[in-house]
């Protein structure tokens, strides 16, 4: 996977009263598989292997070295500390059930399943327009359409984006069904909107610096099969901090076998398409009001 998969972020209320709590990871060392593999044979196909932590720790997550890594027959090199790379220009196909096996150096062993679902969108094209702020000074906005086509099935999706390259953090990403679409074309659906700031980019880094004449946004849509859906959405309603599998106040369902795990193994198309800034301010979709 290009990027390490992220939960979403969730707001913590606090309350008066004492109360002594304890998490499922206060008894037991989790492993944390995070393993999407996609379509894309031009990025890197990552699984990435750490230690969750107690829930009442702020400790950052321990990574996993020297395991064994293989999807079917391909070896999965270990890259970084606990970070595992197919080799360059691996990518999944429909049809094929994968296979993920883990050998961990202590002997434990963790064995998951995933077949890559039907792509459900087709992207065509996206295009950008302004939509607020009026100077390089102050936060800025800039909606981002999209033109396709989705399938007479039923699919759930994923969709991020990036800036000359740099993604957004997938705690951003938007988890939806297929109701923007509804089985039909889309010309020109104003599918995300891009807030870019100092304050945003100090956090997250260039993916939110300021467009300018040039820069390049890309947009993905990824089909999710529903077990894969159902666990970013347990991450949506879970999740209290980055990165993946710090602690969490609830259990989020998993199709990895073995013992004390988190994390699920999935394979995912992704459809994604690219504009080049022109007039950063430009208040129109060009590609729908094509003026001079």
């Amino acid at each position: 996977m290009r990027k390490y998969l992220l939960p979403l972020l969730a707001i913590l209320c606090a309350c008066t009263e004492k109360v002594d709590l304890q998490s499922r990871s206060d008894y037991h060392d989790y492993l944390a598989v995070e393993a999407t593999l996609t379509d894309r044979p031009e990025d890197a196909q990552r699984i990435v292997l750490s230690r969750s932590i107690s829930y009442f720790h702020n400790e950052p997550q321990p990574m996993v070295q020297g395991a064994t890594v293989k999807v079917n027959d391909v070896v999965f090199t270990e890259k970084e500390a606990g970070i595992y790379e197919a080799p360059e220009g691996y990518a999944c196909e429909t049809d094929v059930e994968y296979r993920l096996r883990i050998q961990l150096p202590d002997g434990g062993n963790y064995e998951a399943e995933a077949t890559m679902p039907e792509s459900g969108f087709r992207m065509d094209a996206i295009d950008y327009a302004f939509a607020g702020g009026k100077t390089m000074d102050s936060d800025s906005l800039w909606t981002v359409a999209v033109w396709g086509y989705e399938k007479d099935i039923d699919s759930n999706y994923l969709l991020t984006h990036a800036v000359n390259g740099l993604y957004q953090p997938f705690q951003l990403a938007l988890v939806s069904d297929d109701k923007f679409f509804n089985h039909n074309d889309v010309k020109g659906f104003p599918i995300t909107a891009l807030m870019q700031s100092e304050v945003l980019r100090k956090q997250y880094g260039d993916c939110y610096k300021y467009l300018e004449s040039g820069d390049e946004i890309t947009l993905e849509i990824w089909t999710l099969e529903k077990g894969y859906y159902d666990f970013l959405l347990s991450l949506t309603m879970n999740s209290v901090s980055i990165p993946l599998f710090t602690p969490q106040p609830a259990n989020v369902p998993t199709n990895i076998r073995g013992e004390h795990v988190l994390g699920y193994f999935a394979v995912c198309p992704v459809a994604r398409a690219s504009v080049t800034i022109e007039d950063p301010f430009r208040p129109y979709f060009k590609r729908m009001f094509p003026f001079p």
